[in-house]
């Protein structure tokens, strides 16, 4: 089984902080979906068995009705889609209209993911999101009919306090969602927000995790990946199968794919993709390395056996090191598995270039 995800770079307003390929002009949106159908049906294996349909952005939403109807008749033109197959759209709370979800509703997505990362309009305005907190609880009562929904919050933001983010917590899990994705903010080079001189004070942004993370788990949810929570078992299959190097085609402008033990790039130039001439960089996945990366940010941790299979004894091989980790208590080997404790996840990274 593989999944796909698919690049959608445009956006209603580009959020001062993002530095994905995104706000590419409008009336290059028609050209651009008939380009992403010809890459589909270019590069899609007839009959590939697909578990997860991912379009992100961007803002998928943004698009022209019946867009995204289209996208999905492509993929379902040249793969087997299975019927339990997780089918999500991200959107943005200012454009989810009826139409908006009409449209999915027909087209089977089953699952949506909402940008709200902030209720707070004040700091919405700052980061130049285009909504605000009403327009946030109208867009969720469109999204009844869906259940398995998602909503994403950000750490870290400008002037954003304790209780700017147990607002936004209260309100996601009074909104029931099932599922939160909670993004600590990174502030790059050549976004608006880097322009402005801002940057994230690194041990405020992790008491914020750690009083969310408090939260969360007292609310229900439990985590299964350093930014991701869910109840009821209600996790990501699609993001769990990235974690997990499970095989996926990335189509569009900027998306990545791993297949055959390669990582393939597109470029993120829009106008020779729409002419269909986009230039694609393929190097080897080094598996172990991924791997140990990848699944140290899970709550299950490292298959060891597993990682043995890729040729790596880490046991051995890092015997020091871990030893060391696990006498602090950051790590726990447990039933073939190896993992962080439930509070050492803010010295994650460095864990990880310890163990690779």
């Amino acid at each position: 089984m593989r999944g796909i995800y698919i690049h959608i770079p445009f956006c209603a307003r580009r959020c001062s902080y993002c530095s994905f390929v995104s706000g590419m002009p409008h009336d290059k949106m028609r050209l651009y979906v008939d380009a992403l159908k010809r890459e589909i049906d270019d590069r899609l294996v007839c009959g590939d068995d697909i578990s997860t349909i991912y379009l992100g952005g961007g803002t998928p939403s943004v698009l022209y009705r019946g867009a995204i109807s289209d996208i999905l008749s492509a993929v379902r033109s040249k793969a087997r889609v299975r019927a339990d197959a997780e089918i999500t759209v991200e959107c943005n709370p200012d454009s989810v209209t009826d139409d908006f979800v009409a449209e999915i509703l027909s087209a089977d997505v089953n699952r949506v993911s909402v940008g709200l990362q902030t209720d707070n309009d004040e700091l919405l305005k700052r980061i130049c999101r285009p909504h605000d907190r009403a327009g946030f609880l109208r867009a969720w009562e469109l999204l009844a009919p869906i259940k398995n929904k998602s909503i994403d919050l950000m750490l870290g933001l400008p002037a954003q306090t304790k209780e700017d983010l147990l607002s936004s917590l209260s309100l996601a899990t009074l909104s029931d969602a099932p599922h939160i994705s909670l993004y600590a903010l990174k502030v790059e080079e050549g976004t608006p927000l880097y322009e402005s001189g801002f940057a994230v004070d690194d041990d405020f942004e992790a008491d914020l995790y750690d009083m969310a993370y408090e939260y969360l788990i007292s609310h229900g949810y439990e985590r299964y990946e350093v930014s991701n929570f869910c109840k009821n078992d209600m996790y990501s299959r699609h993001n769990s199968s990235y974690w997990d190097l499970t095989e996926y085609y990335g189509f569009g402008i900027s998306a990545h794919s791993l297949l055959g033990g390669k990582r393939i790039a597109n470029d993120d130039n829009i106008d020779k993709y729409i002419l269909g001439n986009c230039d694609r960089f393929v190097e080897d996945s080094d598996a172990a390395s991924e791997y140990i990366m990848l699944a140290l940010r899970t709550a299950k941790g490292i298959d060891l056996d597993r990682l043995r299979g890729y040729g790596v004894d880490l046991l051995a091989e890092k015997n020091r090191k871990i030893t060391e980790y696990i006498r602090q208590g950051f790590l726990i080997n447990e039933k073939g598995f190896l993992r962080l404790n439930d509070h050492a996840f803010y010295i994650m990274n460095d864990i990880i270039c310890d163990l690779m």
